[in-house]
């Protein structure tokens, strides 16, 4: 019996996904999101942080799954670092100066936001929606789960000093990264039983960053990393937890906007290898993980098997 059939005669189960940040890497969490869809799995929850929550918001909108999945990748093939990160070089004057709290304008973002999300608040998408954001004055991690969406994710994602935090019921948020919110453990809460975490990764390939911009992202893409490997290891819900293996080797920075379509492709495929290895296996439990930060590889390094990447918790 193939997977959609297995799936189809089985009990129906809550799932969640949890996606992480990333960047441009994002555009990874688009090729695992077609592969599970490929595979029958759809999730009833969406958690996101930073890029992710980004992801996490379209997806969560009004019309059908597949459609929303396919509106996705088709916005990613199209977006450009200025759709995001649009170069003003007074403001960077400004900012240099003290007299503004971010390099980039956050007007680019939410114009995005704006125009594909099709709704206004957490709580009227079609899915149940969740993003993380960080309070810059005590470090706090915040889950969102109310109000303004396009507040809500423009605060996920400001990059503190490239993105302006947002105001939010007296708070100023910046992205859900920086603290430690615990996605897992609010996915865990609203009652599901699998949870499907999908991070971005990380650039463990090529060269060193050199631009401004690809430092900041890069470094914040590691420190993403860290605490998710951290937050895996004490994972201790109910749900079950599967960890669908980020790409490595990968050499394309966070930064880097122009290469969507093959990390979307690269992507769906190593999905796929390792969800017919996750059925495989069923209940057996695993504590390999492929998040643990480890020593460079070049470009032309053997991808790691997509099944060493998974972690799963019965």
């Amino acid at each position: 019996m193939d997977t959609v059939a297995r799936r189809i005669s089985a009990p129906q189960r809550r799932t969640a996904f949890v996606l992480t940040g990333g960047g441009s890497l994002g555009a990874v969490q688009v090729g695992m999101v077609a592969a599970l869809h490929d595979h029958g799995i759809t999730p009833d929850v969406l958690v996101g942080t930073s890029v992710g929550a980004v992801n996490a918001a379209h997806l969560a909108g009004p019309g059908a799954w597949s459609d929303r999945v396919g509106e996705l990748t088709e916005l990613w093939l199209r977006l450009r670092r200025s759709d995001v990160f649009a170069v003003d070089p007074r403001r960077w004057l400004r900012a240099g100066a003290g007299s503004s709290p971010s390099l980039f304008s956050g007007a680019p973002l939410r114009r995005l936001l704006g125009g594909h999300l099709g709704y206004r608040a957490l709580e009227e998408a079609q899915r149940g929606l969740a993003v993380t954001a960080t309070d810059v004055v005590t470090g706090a991690g915040l889950v969102l789960d109310n109000g303004p969406v396009v507040d809500a994710v423009a605060a996920s994602a400001a990059v503190p000093g490239l993105l302006p935090p947002v105001a939010w019921r007296g708070h100023a948020l910046v992205d859900g990264a920086v603290g430690h919110p615990a996605a897992l453990d609010h996915a865990d809460r609203r009652g599901v039983d699998d949870i499907y975490l999908l991070p971005a990764g990380y650039p463990c390939a090529g060269r060193a960053p050199s631009g401004a911009l690809a430092v900041a992202l890069t470094a914040l893409t590691l420190l993403l990393h860290t605490r998710l490997v951290d937050e895996v290891d004490r994972y201790a819900g109910r749900a079950r937890l599967h960890v669908v293996p980020p790409l490595c080797p990968l050499a394309v920075s966070p930064a880097d906007f122009t290469r969507a379509d093959e990390l979307i492709e690269r992507t769906r495929a190593n999905t796929s290898v390792w969800l017919r290895h996750d059925e495989d296996r069923g209940q057996e439990r695993s504590r390999a993980s492929g998040l643990a930060l480890h020593g460079p590889h070049s470009e032309g390094s053997q991808p790691r098997a997509p099944h060493a990447a998974r972690r799963s918790v019965a």
